[in-house]
């Protein structure tokens, strides 16, 4: 098919293909080396071509698939996504100003290689973007994370905010360029001082909430997103005053 259909994570293409800003944000950071579980952006191109097909219909209650298993081998067969090997999150990310707390997932832990588990889940979030200009969905692997949380990392600080599942939150320092991670810290915190450290580095200042889970091995990346900041306030103009 000479329309591409699919972006895999880390292929550096999900801007030029207008994808919304929480996949791009994620193929930015696999293609800039950070860890990133495997994952593909099936792109509106994806459900256009589904709908004149016949592999999707969308009515006004919604997207339905009505042969899961036709569908599910034209993706993998015809279309050719790679095979995932762990269970997925599946993520609509066509709204360009989704905010950070309200980017969920459509399912958790789905087994992508059953056809219906799969074409459910695109169902659920092709009805859910209905009346967007693109209908993006994110297809990534989940972690068998044994730690996980959310930071809050700035260029403008010197430590980010860790909330990690179970822990109090706490100040975890920057990591320096070339210095090594601070051996006081557990395990997964040196790990994550690391990835911190690319995701300054990858989109420079500003405020970003990361998500980030460690399986004891790797401290990966799940979702970042740009944190609005409030519009600096202009000092009024005091007639009278001098310059």
């Amino acid at each position: 098919m000479s329309t591409p259909l699919f972006i895999w994570l880390g292929s550096g293409r999900a801007r030029r293909r207008g994808v919304g800003s929480p996949a791009r944000q994620l193929d930015q950071a696999a293609h800039a080396g950070l860890p990133v579980p495997p994952g593909a952006v099936l792109l509106d191109e994806f459900f256009l071509f589904a709908l004149d097909s016949g592999l999707a219909r969308a009515d006004g209650q919604g997207v339905v698939i009505p042969d899961p298993e036709l569908w599910h081998n034209t993706l993998f067969h015809s279309v050719r996504l790679p095979r995932f090997r762990r269970p997925v999150a599946v993520y609509g990310v066509a709204d360009e100003t989704v905010a950070a707390d309200t980017l969920a997932a459509a399912g958790r832990d789905i087994d992508f290689a059953n056809p219906s588990a799969a074409a459910r889940a695109l169902e659920a979030v092709w009805s859910t973007e209905a009346g967007l200009a693109r209908r993006d969905v994110l297809v990534i692997e989940t972690v068998a994370a044994s730690t996980a949380g959310v930071a809050t990392t700035s260029s403008a600080t010197d430590a980010d905010w860790l909330a990690p599942a179970g822990v109090s939150p706490f100040a975890l320092p920057h990591l320096r360029h070339r210095l090594t991670p601070d051996a006081t810290q557990p395990p997964f915190a040196r790990r994550l001082q690391q990835l911190l450290r690319g995701v300054r580095r990858t989109f420079g200042p500003g405020v970003w909430r990361v998500e980030w889970a460690d399986d004891g091995r790797i401290c990966w990346l799940v979702q970042v997103i740009a944190v609005p900041q409030p519009a600096a306030q202009s000092v009024p103009d005091v007639p009278g005053a001098k310059a």
